[in-house]
């Protein structure tokens, strides 16, 4: 079968947020969908979308989805009805009519402990209009929820993942244990991040403009991060064009010119945007911890 899959919402077009961030675990849930769903012999196309506005995200999937012909769709989502909530809500899928795969999926996560809400027919929803095949839109949990939470902590996305596709296809699929890395070759966290030639030019300017006295290597380690300065909305130059280059790169506009090495509004929202999808203080300010998630692949 051919199963379209997409993780719903993006960074800048945000999902449901409460205990749990929506898009953040959406897309750790989509893919060991993915993953099941290929080990059970299933030909899978990840119609994820990159960061976009909330009507070009919508589309981006759904027409991917029909380009390629799929025999069925399904978008991972986490819902959200209170502002908080002490208790259990649980699961659900949306359909635009009721069907038994549908119903196949919503059990699997009931038999994982969540409440089965059942399938809900919501003929309004876009991915369900659109699409040309069966659709679902499978909402894990509810972000809100204390219970349904500490649930899906507890059993991980790649768990559930492993439900919903068993559900999809009817088949049970055989879990993929994780191999460890050996201790020995573990690497601490700032010796696993980008490196090559945007790194140079980074160290490089450190050492021009700061005397930072930096191995120009192309490699981000402890000496490279600890030279790290902080940078502003106003700033220009090419430490800024490098941060704009790195926000390029992780699917950040930077605004009309891309990297102009000018830190005006386009960059600025760019950094304040990153800064929230990764739990740091909004404030458009790359200081070291911003630095961090830039550098980090």
């Amino acid at each position: 079968m051919k199963i379209a899959v997409r993780g719903g919402h993006n960074f800048l077009a945000k999902g449901a947020s409460g205990l749990i961030d929506e898009t953040t675990e959406d897309r750790k849930v989509k893919d060991a969908v993915i993953k099941y769903l290929k080990q059970a012999g299933h030909s899978v196309l990840d119609v994820t979308p990159g960061n976009m506005d909330s009507s070009s995200d919508l589309a981006y999937g759904v027409n991917k989805a029909n380009n390629w012909r799929a025999e069925l769709f399904i978008s991972i989502h986490f819902n959200n009805a209170y502002d908080s909530y002490n208790g259990a809500i649980g699961s659900e899928v949306c359909v635009y009519n009721t069907f038994d795969i549908a119903q196949r999926v919503v059990n699997k996560l009931g038999a994982l402990g969540f409440k089965n809400r059942g399938q809900k027919v919501r003929q309004g929803l876009y991915e369900l209009r659109k699409t040309a095949c069966k659709a679902i839109i499978c909402e894990v949990c509810f972000c809100e929820a204390t219970e349904d939470v500490t649930l899906y902590k507890k059993l991980g996305a790649d768990v559930i993942g492993k439900a919903i596709a068993e559900g999809l296809t009817g088949q049970t699929v055989n879990s993929t244990p994780s191999t460890p890395k050996p201790q020995a070759k573990v690497k601490k966290t700032w010796e696993i991040n980008i490196q090559g030639q945007i790194i140079k030019d980074l160290q490089y300017q450190l050492n021009v403009q700061c005397n930072a006295n930096l191995k120009v290597d192309g490699y981000c380690g402890d000496n490279t991060v600890n030279k790290l300065i902080t940078v502003r909305k106003g700033a220009r130059g090419n430490i800024t064009k490098i941060i704009q280059k790195l926000l390029i790169r992780k699917g950040y506009s930077v605004g009309s010119y891309g990297a102009d090495s000018v830190f005006g509004n386009g960059t600025y929202n760019a950094v304040c945007a990153i800064q929230k999808a990764n739990g740091l203080s909004v404030d458009g300010v790359v200081g070291k911890n911003t630095w961090k998630v830039l550098l980090k692949k």
